[in-house]
């Protein structure tokens, strides 16, 4: 007996010093996974690239047509997404969707792509949800038109989201669906979001563009209230603020955290990386990715900068050990990070780096 709890004793002191995986953030692509040029955002492909991407779920913008049809178009005017069709030229006076009839927008126009195979017409939103649910994708609906709701409900039942900044639609959605319902609370404060939030029961939560709101203490009050917190395409650096912070669920024209299933090209793994003055570490994949996606997350402390892709940088700052995580999707590039001292200097206590050909 003793030999057994001494075995067992030993089994779950290895448990509790294993490394725990970490938690991840459901990542909804914003418009689609559009790639820059190639991948038009709202777009039948949109959600396609998204599926190869891994991604649960995609937003949508739902406009109606002057003849009452409903299409996906995030923009009042079709201009900065699409061409003429008859010769691909820029499109120069304004073509507004609501002062458009669905025949004109859908002969008239194509999506602007570098791939003549994706210069496709407006699609539907019966188009958008049919592709949702042919490739396994959630569907987000960034809508304040009730009938675009009522579409999703026939057709997903209540497998789908409701995303709105006017409280009336979701009293709406309620009265037809259980489905997910995303609202975005203005300036409300915490407890002003619970309050409005509550009412309307189960799989409900907030989502808000201004990240100087939505910090940890935002967030830790939605949770305590059984709520979900979302983080509405934060730029460069906040997203990765939302991340730290826990927040549900992050929409994004760029995070990937899809790592779940997928074996990496390329994984490296550092212990205590001590960086001071001008000292640099970082990592390049070794080769240029069509459709690629880097996932970093180090534990560290002290003051430095990290510089994701040449381009994103994010500061860091801490006199206690803290943690960081960013990951991005990419097209035809390698992507890279480095970690850059900053006054005082910085400790990467362990630091993980991913490579993936998607």
């Amino acid at each position: 007996m003793k030999r057994v709890a001494l075995l067992l004793a030993l089994v779950a002191a290895a448990a509790c010093s294993a490394p725990q995986a970490s938690v991840y953030p459901q990542v909804t692509a914003h418009r689609g996974c559009h790639l820059d040029g190639l991948v038009p955002e709202n777009s039948i492909a949109g959600i396609e690239t998204a599926a190869r991407f891994g991604y649960p779920a995609i937003e949508m913008d739902v406009k109606y047509t002057l003849d009452s049809v409903l299409v996906i178009m995030h923009d009042n005017t079709i201009n900065r997404t699409m061409r003429h069709a008859a010769d691909y030229s820029e499109i120069a006076e304004p073509v507004r969707v609501t002062a458009s009839t669905f025949e004109d927008l859908r002969t008239n126009y194509v999506f602007a792509s570098e791939d003549p195979a994706l210069r496709q017409p407006i699609p539907t939103l019966v188009e958008m949800l049919e592709a949702c649910k042919r490739c396994g994708i959630h569907p987000v609906l960034h809508s304040h038109i009730n009938d675009s709701y009522d579409v999703a409900q026939e057709m997903l039942g209540d497998d789908w989201t409701c995303f709105t900044s006017l409280p009336a639609n979701v009293d709406y959605v309620r009265t037809i669906s259980k489905c997910d319902v995303l609202l975005d609370p203005g300036k409300s404060t915490a407890e002003e979001c619970v309050a409005k939030l509550t009412p309307y029961g189960e799989r409900c939560g907030m989502s808000t563009m201004n990240y100087h709101m939505l910090d940890g203490a935002y967030i830790a009050a939605m949770h305590e209230a059984g709520l979900k917190a979302q983080s509405s395409i934060f730029p460069v650096p906040h997203e990765a603020d939302a991340i730290h912070d826990k927040a549900d669920i992050i929409l994004s024209d760029f995070c990937w955290l899809q790592t779940q299933g997928r074996q990496p090209m390329l994984e490296k793994k550092a212990r205590k990386v001590a960086l001071d003055g001008d000292a640099v570490y970082g990592l390049t994949c070794p080769k240029e990715l069509e459709y690629g996606a880097m996932v970093l997350e180090f534990r560290y402390v002290g003051k430095g900068t990290v510089t994701v892709n040449g381009e994103a940088r994010y500061a860091l700052s801490s006199d206690t050990e803290d943690t960081f995580l960013v990951g991005f999707r990419s097209l035809r590039q390698a992507p890279s990070f480095e970690v850059k001292a900053g006054e005082g200097g910085c400790v990467l206590k362990s630091v993980r780096i991913r490579f993936y050909e998607i």
